[in-house]
């Protein structure tokens, strides 16, 4: 709708919503150089990465032996509780070995010594010499920690904790990566001060070992695994990554840096020359989950120690990486992922051992995040802002919600698209803010600005208008414009024949009382007929239709209201003489034509109204109403436009302040309604007034006589044609005589 304020609403709205765009931009930035500023937006973009799991979890075929072998409940009911005997730890190594399984990998750590019965035994009871020499024999074999140490061979490989809870236990490997000062100083690297690790006897006589840390999100869920953490100056694996290497025969790690020169942010790790791993600048890897737990083969340990498990499940161990793990719930390493609760430690470990052998065979199997991830997500971003703020104002909200939503596909589209088919995990979280942000304040905007157009259609129409076009404005305020335009249009102009001599009968109560009641009649029959009110001038009533609105059918509603309004007056007739009121007829007048339309009036006073020579021929035609004695008159280009009616041709005439002659016509009723009777009358009048213009004045006269004895009511009309054939000799006619009535008065 063209208000003169909306220009100005329109503007506003496109400025706010650009400075939104800027301010999400800005919070953008400030999350993504430093995080601890955006807590809320980084729990939503965890959120949303566990959304994605969900919808489209990770697809990787199961072509790499992995077993894990749980010690659950099962197994504690069957071998008591956890930690065992380091003879029994030995039993299983040695029972695995026994089923041919290629690595095996503790997530379990044995940082302290184990106990020894017979130095129980001895250190307890006072013993005499022979008995404690017999004891001191029998150390070693009760010795559980050398039991287990013989037991490790060359392809079992040992956990261990970094952490920062204080103290250091037990002996570390050696590290893959000696950091320089230099480098130690640029490192992002988790740095841990303090390590839990096996005895010095157990990790000299295993193949290797790898740290089992899991850090959690703030959130609690654990979504990325560290590879590689920084213990004083030196790099440590972790037992996934370890194994992947000694898996893949690789002789060395080696951290890849996103500049080499400077070795200021990791970007991945090279195992050897067969796979690149991408991590985040502290190492950490997203774990692609297969999915819930038991989505590798699981075998009870107490099966394995026993060997009484299905004989289909032992042969899996056989050249299988096997993961010693617990999944029962007082062993503390149940954790929380993204497809679930509960989720065995243990199985996160051979997510990432999985991932990696996966990778050196081929596939595509890493999720990560690109160097260039920033980049990207600011384009998105910043893509959304402009297109959202470029499309979005000035839209009703119904067009903002498709606009956004669209885009929305787009973006969330875009971002499953490369997490499905490229494993990018791109954030969404700020995109999505950015858009939920300029539609939310564009529609509440829009929803302003349509109540304030609202207010606007109902207080400019509302009096003027039928309600059914004042509700359809309100619903669609782009199909109303206020400013001037030149349109097509039917106005009619309706006048109380007589009235300075009724209102001098009438006091002013009673006088406002008659009004009320014809004004009230007359403009619901205008509305009724889809017109609208320009303006009540004493008794006379002027209506136009075409505008606000589009009406191509305006000269037949414009006509039928006409019709309808003589109509109602004969109603009222009854309601006047019961109330002791004057009777009265109307007049009508009607004129179709171009015409100018729209808000128009002075800095103090407007109004919406219609201006032209079609308006004042309207009104010059109503006027003729009482010298023709006809209740309805037409000019011809409202005939034109509103057939179905019969017309009775009423004269050619020129009104005064037009040169141009003008034929009217008495539009008398539909078609369909008209009898044999009133139409033969129509057509003996017809036939009278061509005889007239065609100065066939005995012919004209004849039938001018018989129709004032069939149709009286017309006295007038017939009366004026004899009037002007009595006085006039035919040959005093100019030669070029059309037949033109002049009428010189405007009213």
């Amino acid at each position: 709708m063209k208000i003169p304020w909306l220009w100005l609403w329109r503007r506003w709205q496109v400025f706010a919503s650009a400075l939104l765009t800027v301010a999400v931009l800005t919070i953008h930035l400030l999350t993504s150089y430093d995080p601890a500023h955006g807590t809320g937006i980084n729990r939503l973009d965890s959120l949303l990465y566990d959304w994605r799991f969900q919808a489209l979890p990770p697809q990787r075929p199961a072509q790499i032996p992995i077993v894990i072998v749980d010690i659950d409940e099962r197994t504690l009911q069957r071998e008591g509780r956890w930690p065992w005997d380091r003879a029994k730890v030995a039993e299983l190594v040695l029972a695995l070995q026994d089923q041919q399984a290629a690595l095996i990998g503790f997530d379990a750590v044995f940082s302290e010594p184990g106990v020894n019965p017979a130095q129980t035994v001895l250190s307890a009871a006072n013993l005499a010499h022979d008995t404690r020499q017999v004891l001191r024999e029998l150390l070693p074999v009760f010795d559980g920690d050398s039991t287990l140490a013989a037991a490790l061979g060359s392809n079992v490989m040992l956990g261990y904790f970094f952490h920062a809870d204080g103290g250091k236990t037990g002996a570390l490997p050696f590290p893959f990566l000696e950091l320089s000062a230099q480098d130690a100083a640029a490192s992002t690297l988790f740095n841990m001060p303090d390590y839990t690790s096996n005895l010095e006897q157990l990790t000299n006589n295993a193949l290797s070992a790898g740290f089992i840390v899991a850090i959690p999100d703030a959130d609690g869920i654990v979504r990325r695994l560290p590879l590689a953490i920084r213990h004083g100056t030196g790099v440590y694996a972790s037992l996934a990554l370890e194994m992947a290497r000694v898996a893949l025969g690789a002789p060395w790690l080696k951290l890849l840096f996103a500049d080499a020169d400077t070795r200021q942010r990791v970007v991945g790790i090279q195992i050897g020359h067969e796979v690149q791993v991408p991590v985040d600048a502290q190492a950490q890897l997203l774990v692609p989950y297969r999915g819930g737990a038991g989505s590798y083969p699981v075998i009870s340990a107490t099966d394995v120690l026993r060997a009484d498990a299905p004989s289909e499940q032992l042969q899996r161990l056989d050249g299988a990486l096997v993961l010693v793990g617990t999944s029962a719930l007082g062993l503390s390493d149940l954790r929380t992922i993204p497809l679930q609760t509960a989720y065995p430690g243990v199985e996160a470990h051979a997510n990432v051992l999985d991932t990696i052998l996966q990778a050196a065979m081929g596939e595509n199997t890493f999720y990560y995040r690109p160097d260039w991830e920033r980049g990207a997500t600011f384009l998105i971003i910043f893509l959304s802002g402009l297109l959202l703020t470029l499309a979005l104002p000035g839209r009703t909200p119904f067009w903002m919600l498709i606009v956004s939503s669209v885009w929305l596909s787009v973006v969330v589209g875009f971002n499953l698209l490369l997490w499905r088919y490229a494993h990018i995990a791109l954030p969404l979280a700020m995109a999505l803010l950015m858009v939920f942000s300029l539609t939310a304040f564009n529609v509440i905007a829009g929803y302003l600005k349509t109540n304030r157009q609202k207010r606007a259609i109902q207080d400019l129409f509302g009096e003027y208008v039928p309600p059914a076009y004042v509700e359809r404005m309100v619903m669609h305020p782009d199909l109303v414009s206020l400013e001037s335009e030149q349109r097509e249009m039917t106005v009619l102009f309706a006048d109380i024949q007589g009235f300075t001599a009724i209102s001098e009968l009438l006091s002013a109560a009673e006088l406002k009382h008659l009004l009320n009641i014809y004004l009230s009649a007359v403009t619901q029959v205008i509305f009724d007929n889809h017109g609208t009110i320009d303006k009540y001038v004493g008794d006379m009533v002027m209506a136009f239709w075409n505008a606000p609105l589009d009406d191509p059918y305006h000269a037949q509603h414009a006509v039928s209201a006409a019709l309808a309004m003589q109509q109602r007056m004969v109603a009222l007739r009854d309601a006047f003489q019961q109330q002791g009121l004057p009777l009265f007829e109307i007049g009508l007048g009607l004129s179709t034509g171009s015409m100018s339309v729209g808000d128009m009036g002075s800095s103090y006073r407007r109004a919406y109204t219609v201006l032209g020579d079609a308006v004042n021929l309207g009104s010059r035609i109503e006027s003729l109403t009482r010298y023709y004695g006809l209740p309805v008159l037409v000019p011809e280009a409202t005939c034109r436009q509103a057939d179905g009616f019969l017309y009775r041709p009423v004269d050619r005439i020129r009104v005064k302040g037009k040169a141009e002659p003008v034929e009217i016509f008495q539009p008398i009723c539909l078609l369909h309604e008209a009898d044999s009777v009133l139409k033969a009358q129509v057509a003996s009048f017809t036939r009278a007034i061509d005889h007239y213009r065609a100065r066939r004045w005995p012919a004209a006269q004849a039938l001018l006589a018989s129709l004032l004895v069939e149709d009286p009511a017309r006295n007038t009309l017939y009366s004026i044609y004899l009037s002007r054939m009595v006085g006039t000799d035919l040959d005093s006619l100019p030669t070029q005589w059309q037949a033109i009535y002049d009428h010189e008065s405007k009213s």
